[in-house]
């Protein structure tokens, strides 16, 4: 049973409403929140690759989770990887993601601006950039799923 269950803010969004390479990314953040880089990149590996997301995706997506390892960076709600429930943190995150492929930067930017302090933020972006262009390389394209109205409804 996942520990995190019913804690923090829900998205309508379960696991199964995800498509392949969310599913895939989701699973390799929360494995990577749980247990590190050096940890969690067999797994991830594996899960990417199962998706059809490129292993060339690894590198962008550790620099952009290791934002959240810097001074000051507050943490989102990251599940646990057997959680059937996506909370509203991790759904910004692929939000964020989309919003990049999608040519909406300042989104992603607004998105990730109440974790991050300034500096990681840039990084973040940048990384996320460089991740969105190896999606898109790959004619994978996540869906905007717009997440931001559930948390500026929450933070009411």
């Amino acid at each position: 049973m996942c520990e995190t269950v019913g804690e923090g803010r829900p998205s309508p969004w379960t696991v199964s409403d995800l498509t392949a390479p969310e599913r895939a990314l989701l699973t390799g953040v929360r494995q990577w929140f749980r247990a590190g880089t050096a940890g969690a990149m067999a797994s991830m590996r594996i899960g990417l690759n199962v998706a059809g997301v490129p292993n060339t995706a690894l590198l962008p997506l550790f620099a952009l989770l290791g934002t959240f390892a810097v001074a000051n960076a507050r943490k989102p709600e990251i599940r646990c990887p057997a959680c059937s429930r996506v909370s509203a943190d991790e759904a910004a995150l692929l939000d964020a993601l989309a919003a990049i492929q999608s040519g909406e930067a300042e989104v992603a930017a607004q998105l990730f601006d109440r974790w991050l302090p300034l500096v990681a933020l840039c990084m973040a972006t940048d990384a996320m950039r460089e991740l969105a262009g190896i999606l898109d390389t790959a004619r994978i394209y996540l869906p905007r799923r717009r997440p931001a109205r559930l948390l500026a409804m929450a933070a009411e």
